[in-house]
């Protein structure tokens, strides 16, 4: 099929217009789904990386580093274990949305009221590992059966469907919006607590504003479609180092070139294989060596 026939697929079936069955169900059903589920998966992760980095003050950090994604990986994992021993068919996302809300909840338990990034980030850490044991306690008790819980765990976009989409658009779409509108508070955060409360900012209320979004957007993502590494990381530095920092700017850009990123990276995965590779190993393959060409090339600026 040429990209016209896409083209005319997808403008006849907006139109009410009749359609090659076989095309229709290629473009429409198939192909047009996974794109749009990968650009919003994308641009979530990406405004949650710019979050992250900002409220926690570390260029390091990523929708990951709070230990939120492990604790809906670790969700995941268990809805799949349980269908496969009890044949059952629980849906993976609830299950992973719920222990991810969960695991915010503890490290902010265990951080304190006053939000200091370093107490985040070590909380983090520990409830990262533990549900990290959790989850090759869960691959270790599946035994032959680990295989499906390893390919999702590698993160993929295969499979999606309407729904998929109808699920990430609302979800994704208010939580850009809502930290775009705070997007200057965000821009005081990154100075500091102490700072911002200088300015008459509530430092600790908008922190944890913004790291209850940033959870939403990684638990959408990982629930959808699993760990899916480094489009966090490396786009917000990429926006950074080629337009601005100011987060009015840094936030919508970040959230376009993440979802073209990962829609590249997906397209990637399906064409330069003769089987399809799971787009987490892809983004996490170019992302890496990518990450530290641009630091090597900017002699540390980034950090």
């Amino acid at each position: 099929m040429s990209m016209a026939d896409g083209y005319q697929v997808i403008f006849n079936k907006v139109f009410g217009l009749e359609n090659d069955e076989i095309k229709e169900s290629i473009v429409w059903d198939i192909r047009l789904p996974r794109i749009l589920s990968g650009f919003l998966i994308g641009a979530a992760l990406s405004v949650a990386g710019v979050i992250f980095q900002s409220v926690l003050r570390n260029p390091l950090a990523d929708p990951y580093t709070l230990g939120v994604s492990t604790g809906a990986a670790f969700g995941a994992v268990l809805t799949i274990y349980i269908n496969m021993v009890y044949s059952l068919l629980i849906p993976i996302m609830p299950v992973a949305f719920i222990f991810a809300g969960l695991t915010l909840v503890i490290i902010m338990k265990i951080a304190g009221r006053t939000l200091h990034s370093t107490r985040l980030i070590l909380a983090g850490i520990i409830i990262g590992s533990i549900f990290s044991a959790g989850i090759s306690l869960l691959k270790y008790l599946a035994g032959e059966d680990v295989s499906a819980m390893v390919f999702w765990l590698m993160g993929r976009l295969s499979a999606k469907s309407w729904m998929d989409v109808v699920i990430l658009f609302p979800l994704v779409m208010i939580s850009i919006i809502i930290s775009y509108a705070m997007s200057d508070d965000l821009d005081v955060l990154t100075l500091g607590i102490n700072e911002a409360r200088s300015i008459g900012v509530d430092a600790n209320k908008r922190a944890r504003q913004f790291l209850i979004i940033a959870a939403v957007l990684t638990a959408v993502c990982v629930s959808t479609s699993g760990i899916i590494g480094f489009v966090g990381l490396i786009v917000p530095h990429l926006i950074r180092m080629g337009f601005t920092a100011k987060h009015r700017y840094l936030m919508p850009l970040s959230a376009l070139l993440g979802g073209l990123v990962l829609v590249l990276a997906d397209s990637i995965s399906r064409l330069m294989f003769q089987v399809e590779i799971p787009v987490g190993v892809i983004t996490t393959l170019i992302g890496g060596p990518f990450f530290i060409y641009i630091y090597m090339n900017k002699k540390g600026e980034i950090l």
